[in-house]
């Protein structure tokens, strides 16, 4: 099992967006961004926070994936769940496992995420 955990500063993420109004297209897939619809910044950070504990357990940073290789999205009953690329599977396999699990969380300051590759 290999765990990752990030969190982030909500604040910081709004000052991004508003400094790089394309972000939101450069950090999430249109299925995210469909899936996020009508929700505060406060999902969107913690989804960024979710991406960026699944490179943590995958032990590689962007330098291998992109932004779009993982993908986090809830289903109907509000549990996140993480769609991954060709290449990530590929990394997910090389270390020895078959699905990344995901928890995601947030308040008005921080959100926070804690992944898992089992």
């Amino acid at each position: 099992m290999y765990p990752g955990i990030d969190i982030i500063e909500i604040e910081r993420f709004v000052i991004a967006f508003k400094r790089q109004p394309k972000l939101p297209e450069r950090l999430f897939t249109t299925r995210e961004r469909e899936n996020l619809n009508g929700k505060g910044i406060q999902s969107y950070a913690a989804r960024f926070a979710g991406k960026e504990a699944v490179l943590k357990t995958l032990g590689t940073g962007l330098c291998r994936l992109s932004w779009h290789d993982i993908e986090i999205l809830t289903d109907l009953s509000g549990e996140p769940l993480v769609y991954l690329s060709s290449r990530a599977v590929e990394l997910v396999k090389s270390r020895g496992g078959s699905q990344i699990r995901i928890s995601l969380t947030h308040n008005r300051t921080q959100a926070m995420a804690f992944a898992i590759l089992s």
